[in-house]
């Protein structure tokens, strides 16, 4: 199992690197990961729900910047956020 703090990956991502980061933290296959997120989620329905709190609270590898802080950042219109001048 690797060490460190369970983060999203940014570069190991294809919606909010969740998975990728889950991959990243137990040293599984992020495609494995992914299947079973995507079981979880067509069979249970949870899954969705798991993973959007996730995003939520997971940060971002290499940052302390969560989901939530984008959203506010987004809802506030923060310009040290947008890259746009």
């Amino acid at each position: 199992m690797a060490q460190g703090q369970l983060t999203r990956s940014r570069t190991n991502r294809i919606i909010g690197g969740v998975s990728g980061g889950i991959a990243a933290y137990t040293g599984l296959d992020s495609g494995i990961v992914r299947l079973i997120t995507a079981a979880i989620v067509v069979f249970t329905g949870v899954g969705a729900v798991a993973y959007i709190l996730a995003w939520i609270i997971l940060p971002s590898e290499g940052s302390s910047t969560t989901g939530l802080d984008s959203i506010v950042s987004a809802f506030r219109g923060d310009k040290s956020q947008n890259s746009n001048p």
